[in-house]
């Protein structure tokens, strides 16, 4: 007599898309091509108008996961979607004109892996900026060398930066225990919506980052990004001022004061890039 075990997923991918035909191949098959396997790559329409449904029916590998919302529900509506649909024991978001590089998965989820006390709330990594024919531009990260940092040392520095120097959804994994007790993402500070969700989960644990590059980040001319930089920065503001008036945080006065003046210092940088590296 045989017996079957079902194997738990280890690791949930999720892509929330909305008319993202145009890179979502390069995104899908920047997962499906890892050496990690145990995995699965939760696809979520958000009622597009393009080739995306198309594009995701294409694929035949069983660990595609397709699902279809019945209205669009936003992005933040879709992002919140992708979490409730993930089994996995750890999750990673990836936006659908991103890509990761060979081996991120498999070295994220040793990382995890290895945390036996589970210390580390999520693991980020650095990532390539790239414009929209893929030419890189430049690299960031949260540190020039592979740290682990507790949770509440990485907000005051990330507070301090006036930025997001934790990185993109693809450039981080975190635990799923750890997003049940954080929440949802946040929809009054949409713009930082990210950042906002990966401090609430350092409430929990210590910062992981690796200071190996593992995903490309892209950014355009016709992107939302490149048109809203001072509606991002407003917002970076506010949040700023929430994290602050939240004791929970631990926020010190001087760098809610210094991450004031960095923020408008980050957003200037940012229409330079714009204006003059995204021709």
């Amino acid at each position: 007599m045989l017996f079957f075990i079902k194997m738990s997923v280890k690791l949930s991918v999720c892509i929330p898309v909305y008319n993202g035909a145009e890179y979502l191949k390069e995104a899908m098959d920047s997962v499906l091509s890892q050496d990690f396997t145990n995995l699965e790559l939760i696809m979520i329409d958000n009622q597009s108008t393009d080739s995306t449904v198309q594009i995701i029916q294409s694929y035949t590998d069983p660990r595609v996961k397709f699902f279809q919302n019945e209205t669009n529900l936003g992005m933040l509506g879709n992002w919140n979607r992708a979490l409730t649909l993930a089994t996995g024991e750890y999750i990673k978001l990836l936006p659908a004109d991103d890509v990761l590089f060979p081996g991120c998965l498999k070295a994220q989820v040793k990382i995890l892996d290895e945390d036996l006390d589970q210390s580390i709330a999520l693991v980020t990594g650095r990532r390539n900026v790239i414009d929209a024919k893929g030419k890189f531009l430049f690299s960031r990260g949260y540190s020039s060398k592979t740290i682990e940092e507790n949770g509440f040392k990485a907000i005051n520095k990330v507070i301090r930066m006036g930025n997001n120097p934790i990185g993109e959804p693809g450039s981080v994994m975190f635990r799923r225990s750890i997003l049940i007790k954080a929440g949802n993402f946040d929809p009054d500070i949409f713009y930082v919506m990210d950042l906002n969700m990966w401090l609430k989960m350092l409430l929990y644990g210590n910062l992981y980052s690796s200071n190996d590059t593992v995903c490309s980040f892209r950014i355009s001319p016709v992107s939302e990004s490149t048109r809203i930089v001072d509606t991002q920065r407003r917002d970076f503001d506010n949040f700023i001022r929430k994290i602050y008036t939240n004791k929970q945080y631990q926020l010190k006065t001087a760098n809610y004061r210094i991450g004031l003046f960095n923020s408008y210092v980050s957003s200037q940088l940012k229409k330079i890039v714009y204006k003059f590296v995204l021709k």
